[in-house]
Formats: structure tokens, sequence, C-alpha cells
């Protein structure tokens, strides 16, 4: 009778193990796979499996067999395909592609966090002010979050005045802008560019500041690589101007158009309400960039994960 007890306890210990299978399952299935979710957010970013794939490093067919993974776990479509292309994420898929954006970024953050022990100590940066104005907010903040041990301290100041300051170690990372220089190749330059975009006149909707002479303009202080662009392309073409208003504050300058006082030159990303881009009647001016460099000897982390904030949300 021993073998019948042994066999009916080898039963008994196989239907529990057959139920704990079954209960693991259920717990496994209310988890979503981090690397799933940034598959199906790369996809969704990149509009097609292949490009997906290399961003990834991995093969397409094993980016088709990730999404069809997470199809399973939630029970769902989440990508429309057509002739083998997608086509969009499903409502469903659209649903989840929210929450896998939130999913990741805390992930990363979380990561980061302890995964980047030298991301601490003091960082000195350098900008132009109308990037306090613009996205350096949410550069901050995301860069708090990832680096709550660095110490940042800010000098906004004119592009000629940082790219000394950088030169002489005095920052560790500048922010600055430039004209592009037609001679000048990007390789031989240790400055990087982040972004390049036209130059361009802005009048105050329904001002006649463009037909009056002298020009009136509105320009930042002596120094400014705009203005002097501005300047440099007026007297090429013979046309008088005056300083009708002179700041600091891109905020300012922009009032001061906008309330038919001058025209001003500046890049065509920072047009606003009331701003009207001036097509004809005056010279035509380069384009505009916005750089970065380290300051000299060893790059710091932090620093270099500061640049790459910038450059992702300029």
């Amino acid at each position: 009778m021993e073998w019948l007890n042994i066999l009916k306890i080898d039963i008994s210990n196989k239907v529990i193990s057959k139920r704990n299978d079954g209960l693991f399952m259920q717990i496994a299935k209310r988890n979503l796979d981090i690397d799933l979710l940034r598959t199906l957010v790369a996809i969704a970013d990149s509009g097609s499996f292949s490009t997906a794939a290399t961003q990834l490093g991995r093969t397409q067919s094993a980016v088709s067999l990730q999404i069809k993974r997470l199809e399973e776990t939630v029970g769902q479509a989440l990508l429309n395909r057509s002739q083998g292309r997608v086509a969009g994420p499903t409502a469903e898929g659209q649903v989840l592609i929210d929450y896998g954006r939130r999913i990741l970024r805390l992930n990363d953050e979380a990561y980061n966090c302890f995964n980047k022990p030298s991301l601490a100590g003091k960082l000195r940066l350098g900008l132009p002010e109308e990037l306090m104005e613009s996205i350096f907010p949410q550069v901050l903040t995301d860069f708090s979050k990832a680096c709550p041990r660095v110490e940042l301290s800010v000098r906004c100041d004119l592009s000629l005045r940082l790219a000394a300051l950088v030169d002489a170690g005095e920052l560790d990372l500048a922010i600055v802008k430039r004209v592009a220089n037609r001679t000048e190749t990007d390789e031989t330059t240790d400055w990087r560019i982040l972004r390049r975009e036209p130059l361009v006149w802005f009048a105050g909707e329904g001002s006649n500041a463009i037909d009056q002479r002298p020009l009136p303009l509105a320009v930042f202080h002596e120094g400014c690589v705009f203005r002097m662009a501005a300047i440099a392309a007026l007297a090429g073409a013979g046309v008088p101007w005056r300083a009708a208003f002179v700041g600091s504050s891109f905020t300012a300058l922009r009032h001061a158009v906008v309330a038919g006082i001058a025209v001003t030159p500046l890049p065509r990303s920072l047009a606003t309400a009331g701003l009207i881009e001036v097509r004809e009647q005056l010279p035509f001016l380069p384009d505009a960039e916005l750089t970065s460099r380290f300051g000299p000897g060893e790059v710091l982390s932090a620093a270099r994960h500061l640049e790459q904030l910038f450059e992702s949300r300029i």
C-alpha cells in the first residue's frame, strides 16, 4: 500500500503545482513588460517596424514578435496594419501608448537616479535669455529629476560673452546663438549645431514701421549676433536704420515690435501672436544657429546629459 500513498502524494503535488502555475500566469499577465512598451512607443514615434527595429538594435522580426506578445498580454490589437505597414495605432493602442510614455518616463527617471552616481557636484551653464523664456523651464524640470544631486548655476548673457567664458573654463556648458558662416563647415568648428533655421524680419501686425526711413530697429544690446547680422545686411542693401528699442529681454523686444515701434531680426521659431514676418522690402538675412560647447578638459557627465536634454527640446 506504500506505493499507493506515494502515488497519491505525487498526484496531489502535481495538482497544487498546476494551480500555482495558473495563479502565477494570472499574476504575470497583470504586469506590462517595459521592453515591450518601449517597442510600441518606438513604432508609434517612427511610424514603421523597420525604423523602430534600427533604433532599438533589434531585428524587424523580433520587433514584430514583441508587439504580438504585448497584444496577447492586453488581449487587444494595438496597431492598424495595411499591406504590411503600420497605418497608426488602434484606439486601444493609443491608450496604451499614452500610458507607455508615462511608464517609460518614470522607469527611466528611476534608473538614471541610481545608475548615474557620477551625476553629482556642480555644473555651470550659460545660455541666451530667450531660452530662459522658452524651453529652459522644461529642461530644468527633466534635469532636476534625472540629476537631483547636481547643483546647477545659470548665467544669461550675450552669446559672444558666453563663448569667451566657456573658452576660459568659467562655464562647463554654453548654449549660444550665431549666424551661419557659409565658408565654414561644421567639422572645422568646436561648436556643435543643435538647430539651424532662417533668421527673418518681424514687424507688428498693422504697423507701418517697415516703411519708415531710417528703418526703426528693435534689437538686443551691442554684441548680439542677430543685431550684427541685421546691421550688416541693411548696410549692404543701402538701407538707413536707427535703434528705436534696445533691450536684453525677448519679451520686452516682442512687445516693442507688436506695439509698432520697430521691426526686429529673430529666428523664425520665435514667431508669436502679433508678429508678422516681413518677406519683402528688407534684405535677406543668414540662417540662425543654436550651438553648444563644453568647457575645456574632461566633459562632465552632467553637462553631457544637460546638452542632450536641450537638444531634445530644441
